[in-house]
């Protein structure tokens, strides 16, 4: 939409949208917050050959080098536990070969437990990027029941454990992995996210692997336990700024909708640990940053083995010398000023500093969805939104936004593919549905 088109805006500039699989929908936690319908551990696998049908129909829609979420339920747990590990191996390497970026999703219990499942992963598929979920809502964690998790403080050796998993994998190999947090933000656990924020603060190593930390408010969706006293994104937004330290800006950068993402980046010296805001808080800036994105465009910059997205940003930014010495000095003088920590200047110099995003992404409940066709505001989010996958319906591919699959997609998907004999024909992994959820307060 026209009235989002901002100079901070970078939806349809630097990217047009992350895409996501319709993988398999298996997932042995039984969490109070799960998106996906109750009967998601009685669905078959999709086949291998479907699923490349669906990463090429998300390439098509977004282009070389977008962003593609390996998801469904946890088709780690799903893929190992049906011995179908090869075919997980080999969808990670299929993305790549056709241009897109893959992630893989999961609450990682598997990969905990199974290193050397990753290190395939790693290895022969080619996987650099992991989102891991860890929060208070999950129920499944061997050694961590969620009775017994009493504050998010209590999950950080699970953290540090996929920390140190990374690190080996890293030193072992020689390949870059790196994760993203994913959270889910509820009632119960609204006050820790200062704290988690903090833990991987207070060590840049934690934050040299973990890229990314995404915290998710809840959303009435799915087989959700909401709470009674649902929390605002606002709140959220708050307390990662109370995490941080700092006034963070919550529109300094632009992904889609506003309502729908808060994202800002810190900048983090190494060895000492000081961070600073990668962007200033300043309105000047926004017109210089959106002279930049209308330069650099679809440029990916993601991390890779070689190291080489800075080397392409110059090479965009060389082109356009006077955007580029612009860009230079206005950063320089940011850097170097009172404001910002004198670790930060030199680490820069040195090259010792990596940035950690820190964010919100904010799903819609089912009813807002449901009320597209009416809602103005419910319409331009669907029609503004960046994480949308490929879904095939009457023969033709739809890019359809995540908060429309959990509304309504994911059960005409799970319906097709019970309807599908040949996907139970192969290897499956299922679990009864669980009739009730954990024993927890309703807060």
């Amino acid at each position: 939409p026209r009235e989002l088109q901002t100079d901070n805006q970078i939806s349809g500039r630097h990217l047009t949208h992350c895409g996501f699989t319709l993988g398999a929908s298996y997932c042995s936690f039984h969490c109070t917050h799960c998106y996906l319908p109750k009967n998601a551990n009685a669905i078959p696998i999709p086949s291998l050959e479907q699923v490349k049908e669906q990463v090429d129909a998300n390439r098509r829609f977004q282009g070389p080098g977008g962003g593609l979420q390996i998801t469904g339920g946890d088709v780690a747990d799903a893929y190992w536990k049906s011995g179908r590990a090869d075919e997980l191996v080999e969808i990670i390497r299929y993305a790549y070969s056709v241009g897109s970026i893959p992630m893989l999703m999961t609450h990682g219990q598997t990969l905990i437990e199974q290193p050397q499942f990753l290190e395939r992963l790693v290895v022969e598929g080619g996987l650099r990027q992991i989102s891991v979920h860890v929060d208070m809502t999950q129920a499944g964690r061997h050694g961590y029941p969620i009775g017994r998790i009493t504050c998010e403080a209590d999950l950080h050796p699970v953290r540090q454990a996929f920390t140190d998993l990374a690190l080996r994998i890293r030193e072992k190999t020689g390949f870059i992995l790196e994760y993203a947090l994913s959270f889910t933000v509820t009632r119960r656990n609204i006050d820790d996210v200062p704290e988690v924020i903090r833990w991987y603060l207070a060590d840049p190593q934690r934050s040299y692997i973990w890229r990314m930390l995404s915290f998710q408010p809840e959303a009435d969706t799915g087989r959700t336990i909401f709470s009674q006293r649902p929390i605002t994104s606002a709140d959220v937004w708050e307390k990662i700024r109370h995490g941080v330290g700092l006034p963070l800006r919550r529109d300094v950068s632009i992904f889609g909708h506003p309502d729908c993402n808060s994202w800002a980046s810190l900048l983090i010296a190494r060895p000492s640990g000081k961070y600073f805001p990668l962007l200033p808080d300043d309105r000047k800036f926004d017109r210089l940053l959106g002279e930049v994105l209308a330069k650099i465009g679809g440029l990916s910059l993601v991390n890779d083995d070689a190291g080489t997205p800075a080397y392409r940003l110059a090479g965009v930014l060389f082109q356009h010398p006077i955007l580029a010495i612009r860009l230079v000095l206005q950063m320089l003088r940011y850097v170097t000023s009172r404001k910002a920590p004198r670790e930060i200047f030199q680490s820069l110099v040195r090259g010792q500093v990596h940035t950690l995003g820190v964010g919100m992404h904010n799903f819609m409940d089912a009813k807002q969805v449901a009320l597209a066709d009416t809602d103005p505001v419910i319409k331009a989010r669907l029609d503004s939104c960046v994480f949308k996958g490929a879904v095939k319906r009457n023969g033709q591919w739809e890019a359809i936004p995540m908060c429309s699959m959990n509304q309504q997609t994911w059960v005409e998907v799970y319906d097709g593919r019970l309807q599908d004999l040949a996907l139970l024909k192969q290897p499956q992994v299922y679990a009864p549905v669980v009739e009730s959820e954990p024993a927890l307060p309703v807060l």
